[in-house]
């Protein structure tokens, strides 16, 4: 097994600027961004980045999964496969559409969504 390389306490691989961690403590710390995940399949593991490293309640306003094909019909409507370009254009216009209507008065001058 290899050791963990640390410096003055802290774990090199956790605060190295190519690292998972640093990357999502990075936008968690940036006050302009905020937005949502919608996944079908591996986006869970992204999100879940955004709440293990901190401050992801000032980056992350929901996570939606929706791993049952009907659940993702009904939120996103159908398509000729569960997951196609189709389904991810449809479930990015959804999410972006309700980051607007719902947080566009109060935040949108001064913020950068994402979905």
């Amino acid at each position: 097994m290899t050791a963990l390389p640390f410096a003055n306490g802290v774990c090199l691989w956790l605060t190295a600027k190519n690292s998972t961690h640093h990357k999502a403590l990075t936008l968690n710390l940036d006050q302009s961004t905020f937005g949502s995940f919608a996944e079908i399949g591996a986006g869970q593991e992204v999100a879940r980045w955004f709440f293990v490293v901190g401050g992801a309640s000032d980056t992350v306003a929901k996570t939606e999964s929706a791993y049952d094909k009907e659940v993702s019909n009904d939120l996103y409507g159908t398509g000729s496969r569960y997951v196609s370009k189709q389904r991810l254009k449809a479930m990015l216009d959804k999410e972006w559409a309700e980051l607007q209507t719902q947080l566009g008065k109060s935040r949108g001058s001064k913020t950068r969504f994402f979905s």
